[in-house]
């Protein structure tokens, strides 16, 4: 009797314990971008920018990278550019950037404008999730 109590409590403690999202998730996992910010939104020349990258998981999320792009000057080259290593933990991530911002002139081919910065998640050479997010930069 004391024999069948015990085995049906592991049973239970098992099926509670797995009622945790992603318990029994063991393939490739799945990520969103859920928000981007910046710590202001205008910026002048040379000032350091904080990017805020908000992105949720669940599952196995290695070999991930945050590709973030943005700020294309008139020869078409973007003065923002990097890809970050990223391990995303199940549940709710918070990776920031720092980022310092190009010169705005007719020489750096910037423009004061609005010019916008797009940010993916890329797992194994693939864009799993991208958003796009806009800053103000004046001289």
């Amino acid at each position: 009797m004391r024999r069948n109590i015990l085995i049906i409590s592991l049973i239970v403690v098992l099926i509670a314990a797995c009622a945790v999202p992603g318990c029994l998730n063991t393939g490739p996992g799945t990520a969103q971008i859920t928000n981007v910010t910046t710590d202001k939104d205008l910026y002048h020349s040379k000032e350091n920018m904080t990017i805020t990258v908000l992105a949720s998981a669940q599952g196995d999320m290695s070999n991930t990278t945050l590709r973030i792009t943005g700020i294309k000057n008139k020869y078409n080259e973007f003065q923002l550019d990097d890809e970050i290593p990223v391990n995303l933990s199940p549940g709710r991530n918070i990776v920031p950037y720092q980022h310092k911002m190009p010169t705005c002139s007719s020489c750096s081919g910037l423009s004061a404008g609005t010019y916008q910065i797009d940010v993916a998640l890329v797992q194994n050479g693939i864009i799993i999730s991208n958003t796009t997010h806009s800053v103000e930069l004046r001289q």
